[in-house]
This record gives C-alpha cells, structure tokens and sequence, in this order.
C-alpha cells in the first residue's frame, strides 16, 4: 500500500512544469476537438480518458522506479516487447489494414504506445552504463539494432506512424547522448536516408501529398 511517506515524495519529485504543460497541450487539444465535433460520445471519451491519466500519473509517482535500473527486468521488457509485437501478426485484430491491436470483448489495446517508454528505458540503460565509451561509433550500431527490431516490427503491421516515433525516440536519445561531431553527421544522414527511403518504397500516395507543404496565394 502507499503510505504518507510515498505521497510526499511523488509531490516532492514531480517536475511541476513539464506536467503542466502537458496538461495545458492536452486542453488545447481538448478545446480544438471541440470545435471541431461538440460534445459528442468522443469529446466525452477524451476528456475521461485525459481524467485517468491524470490519476494514474499521480498514483504511479508514488512508486519507486529505481528498480528499472536492474538489467535482467529491462531485458525481460525487451523481449516481451518484440514478443508482443510479433505476436500481433497471429493473434492481433486488422483495424484499417493494420494488424496493430490486440482485442478482448470490448477491450482493445496496441501495444505499440507503452513499448515505446520501453524503448526509452532500453536506451536510458545502455547509454548509463557506456557513457564513457560513447565516442565509440559501436554502441550507436548496437543501439539501433536494439531499436531496430521494434521499428521493423512495428513498420510492417503496417503503422509507419508507430514506426517514425520509434525511430526519433532513439534518434533523439543518441543526440543527447554525448556523441561527437562526426557521429552527429552520420546519425543526420542515417535519418535522412531512413526518410528518403521510406518516402520512396513506404508511404502512400495520399501520405506523400499529406506531407507536400502548403501555399497560399
């Protein structure tokens, strides 16, 4: 059970601003599908779900995650991860041609939105532990490898969208990493040839016209 002493320090530990602001991106999200449908079932869907999560942050800050630094739970949720995502191909549910959900009675969940902070704690304990040999274009390669399978998986359900996020997550967290110059340029060029690639073999006719900029005359 939770006690006082775990209530005070989730209040203690919570980056205030970054939860505010969220909330604050969340409402105008909120206020912009509302002027877009009213209050109809899905607003109302919305706005419960966002109540939720609010409860569920606050009650997961009051646990001590400190155990995810153990290597043998961050592989466990590595390989359930890829298990999963694997396992959607049999057993998933085909939501708009996409074999991305899994469907239970009523329940449906995809099991591509919590894998990605799996993904960040796969990272997060990789770069910890080499932090001083990142110069060393290896663990970039080892990295993307890591990333890679759960990209791929991903991209071929297909949910490119799913895919793309994958694919910044381990970006983003390799250029804050401490890499050098010369490995920022290779990473730069990997993702434009990742883009390109996909822009030629991957996206659609109507994603490709989504992404064309547009011009007022």
């Amino acid at each position: 059970m939770f006690s006082l002493d775990s209530l005070k320090y989730a209040f203690k530990n919570i980056d205030w601003l970054l939860f505010g602001a969220v909330l604050i991106v969340a409402s105008f999200g909120l206020v912009t599908m509302n002027s877009f449908v009213g209050h109809t079932q899905y607003f109302n869907h919305q706005v419960l779900w966002l109540a939720i999560s609010v409860v569920f942050f606050f009650v997961a800050s009051m646990a001590d995650w400190r155990f995810l630094k153990n290597t043998r739970i961050v592989v466990s949720l590595y390989v359930v991860s890829v298990l999963m995502l694997s396992l959607l191909f049999i057993l998933g549910s085909v939501f708009k041609g996409a074999h991305s959900w899994f469907s239970v009675g009523v329940l449906s969940f995809q099991p591509a939105n919590p894998i990605e902070l799996v993904i960040v704690i796969v990272l997060a304990k990789y770069f910890s532990r080499r932090h001083i040999e990142i110069a060393n274009i290896r663990h970039i390669i080892v990295s993307g490898l890591y990333v890679g399978v759960v990209f791929l998986l991903v991209l071929l359900q297909p949910d490119f969208g799913g895919a793309m996020i994958v694919f910044f997550l381990w970006l983003g967290m390799v250029l804050v990493s401490g890499i050098s110059k010369k490995h920022f340029l290779l990473v730069f060029l990997m993702g434009v040839v990742t883009f390109g690639g996909a822009w030629l073999f991957v996206f659609k006719p109507y994603q490709r016209i989504a992404s064309k900029p547009l011009y007022i005359r």
